[in-house]
């Protein structure tokens, strides 16, 4: 994963969004919390592909918006929770 994220420039975080939007797929089929491997001619070739990037990038833009946008709503009802004395 670590070197897949050099390849494109990009944090190590982003690559399990694309995985599990089925936009970059992994070798085998490996289990949900086991390490994944990449081919590398197929990473180089996806790294030169101007779409490719475009709608990896709205992915992962977008899920992170999504966790974001929970993770606000978490915070609101805990502090609405505290402002009530519950």
């Amino acid at each position: 994963m670590e070197e897949t994220a050099a390849i494109f420039g990009w944090p190590n975080y982003y690559l399990p969004f694309l995985v599990r939007a089925g936009h970059l797929k992994p070798l085998g089929k490996p289990a949900q919390n086991a390490r994944k491997w990449f081919a590398t001619i197929e990473i180089e070739r996806m790294s030169q592909d101007a779409d490719w990037l475009d709608k990896a990038i709205r992915i992962v833009e977008k899920q992170i918006q999504e966790m974001n946008k929970k993770q606000r709503g978490k915070e609101q009802s805990e502090m609405a929770l505290d402002r009530n004395g519950i």
